[in-house]
């Protein structure tokens, strides 16, 4: 009875350990979004953000993150297959469900709403209200892609306050790109910090 129940508490140490190491994966790829945005705004108050250094800054961003999420995705991947071989197929079977989730996200976001003349009171407006529709949109189909809406609730803020927000930056005359993305970094900050909670309780459980 002894050895089972001390093989049960390994096997329950390194399922914590598991659920840890991906709690901290999701931290990461939000942190670097972070990190992204918090760049932007820091340059924006430098030089002129607006236009084709904004698409270039973005662009760099995407450049360089896509490879880094693959990157860490299959370390995690590989740290799975240890106790879960058929972790690594259902992750690569989801991954093409994801993009199209962003780029539902990308054009609604980007093309469509800031296209709609009759939202806001100028583009400034419009931009911001796709770009909050953007982030909801696309987080809001990841997150139900990949859990059906049934764990992963730390990263229901980074989707919930940019939703929640649409409305009230609808109806700004001004500052609403700088206000928009200041909500956004707060719900990516509250999701971190969910998901740094969550991988400490899960190992020291």
């Amino acid at each position: 009875m002894e050895d089972v129940k001390a093989l049960r508490e390994t096997l329950e140490r390194v399922e914590g350990r598991l659920i840890a190491a991906g709690k901290v994966y999701s931290a990461m790829n939000f942190a670097f979004w972070l990190t992204v945005m918090a760049i932007y705004y820091a340059l924006e108050g430098v030089v002129n953000m607006r236009g084709a250094a904004s698409t270039v800054y973005w662009s760099g961003a995407i450049l360089i993150g896509i490879p880094l999420t693959i990157r860490i995705w299959r370390r995690f991947e590989r740290l799975c297959a240890t106790s879960h071989p058929g972790a690594g197929r259902a992750g690569r079977g989801t991954a093409i469900q994801i993009a199209l989730a962003w780029v539902l996200g990308s054009v609604i976001g980007f093309f469509v709403i800031p296209s709609m003349t009759a939202i806001g009171v100028n583009a400034d407006v419009r931009f911001a209200t796709g770009l909050l529709s953007f982030i909801g949109i696309a987080l809001l189909s990841q997150w139900l892609i990949t859990t059906g809406g049934r764990s992963e609730f730390e990263m229901i803020p980074a989707f919930l306050l940019p939703a929640i927000a649409i409305p009230v930056v609808w109806n700004m005359e001004s500052g609403a790109i700088t206000w928009a993305g200041f909500v956004i970094v707060t719900g990516f900050s509250i999701t971190i910090l969910w998901y740094l909670y969550s991988a400490f309780k899960a190992i020291v459980r």
